[in-house]
Parts: C-alpha cells; structure tokens; sequence
C-alpha cells in the first residue's frame, strides 16, 4: 500500500467516524400564526364570549414526530420532523388565536343579556403529504353554554392546501388549511352574536 493510499483510506475512515458522530439535525415546526405587528401591539385584551373545548385528533397522528403518506400511499414516522407541543395543543391554540384576531368582542357582546358559546372541534383527518398536499377534514359545534342543550350550529367539512416544496412548506399549508377551519367557526360565532342564523361558513369549506 502506497502512502497516498494509506492517506486516502485514513481520509475516508475519518469522514466515516465523523459522519456517525454528527447527530441528525431535528427540527420543529409550530402552527401557530406568525405573529405580525397588530397582533403585538393594540388594545388592552377583552375576554372573549366563547369557549374553545380542548380539539381531538386522530389517534395515529397525535404525537410529537410527524406522519405523513408518501406517494406509494405507505405512510411515514419522521423522528426528525417533529411538532413543538402535541399535536391536539397546537390545533386548539392556533384556532384560539385565530377566534381572538377575527370574531369581534364588541358585535358578540352588543347586548348584555349576550349569550356565552362554546366551541368544540374534532379533527378527523390529518393528512400531510410532503411536496402535494395539506388536509385537514374537522367538525365542530358551536353550544350555548347556557339555556337549550342543542348545538346552535353542526358542521362538518375538508380544507385542503397545496404544499409544494419541503417539510417547512407543508407546516405553512397546514396552517393555512387551519385558517380556513378558523374563518368557517368565526363566521357561525358572530352570525350567533348578530341574532341571525349561522351557516357552517365561507363557500370554499366544502363537505
């Protein structure tokens, strides 16, 4: 063995030993919104009307690494691509967050005799599909917490988002496919607070 040789294979056993040392990079995505300048700074805080019950998730997906389906339709646990807290936490503050921004405490609480609703949302599909494709399928219910036992409004519905790109433009369709869930729950709430009958939201929410 020359001694170029020997410098060569000491090289490449060198590479090798440092690429099993290296650890794989995890990251971690957030579906809350990006917080923008209105957001930050404005009024002081009003408590809201409504209540947001804690959100269900499908069993095979609430959990920190991410599930996706890949194009052969098997599916795959990322342990590198991972949620920041569980799944179910994220769903519910992101929509929290929304109803904060969009339903208006003062058209809710116009009267004060306004009645008080409670949110619930189920999740029933959660699909990721990396470089296609962003699903959220949900229902929810919007119940007055006091007087008639009846939801005032049940529906059932698919928001969908194109996600071309990697793993950070597939969090970004979620959380668009998020929003469109938040505008169709913030529409029935403020139809409520006006005293008119609620629909289960914008056209775009398809059943």
């Amino acid at each position: 063995m020359t001694r170029r040789t020997r410098h060569r294979l000491a090289a490449v056993l060198s590479a090798a030993l440092f690429g099993c040392a290296s650890p794989v990079a995890t990251h971690f995505y957030t579906l809350m919104p990006v917080p923008t300048a209105d957001s930050v700074v404005g009024a002081a805080p009003v408590a809201p009307t409504w209540e947001l019950l804690p959100v269900t998730v499908p069993t095979q997906v609430d959990q920190p690494p991410w599930v996706v389906r890949l194009p052969d339709d098997t599916l795959a646990v990322l342990e590198q691509e991972r949620w920041i807290s569980p799944l179910a936490d994220e769903v519910r503050a992101a929509l929290s967050e929304h109803l904060r921004q969009t339903v208006p405490p003062a058209v809710i609480a116009s009267t004060t005799a306004a009645p008080r609703w409670r949110v619930a949302v189920e999740v029933l599909r959660f699909e990721s599909l990396p470089g296609r494709l962003a699903r959220i399928d949900a229902q929810w219910m919007l119940r007055a917490i006091e007087g008639s036992s009846a939801p005032a409004l049940h529906c059932q519905a698919s928001f969908s988002q194109p996600a071309p790109g990697g793993y950070a433009a597939l969090a970004v369709a979620h959380r668009a496919a998020l929003v469109q869930l938040g505008d169709a729950i913030s529409a029935g709430l403020v139809a409520l607070g006006k005293g008119a009958s609620p629909g289960c939201g914008p056209a775009r929410a398809g059943n």
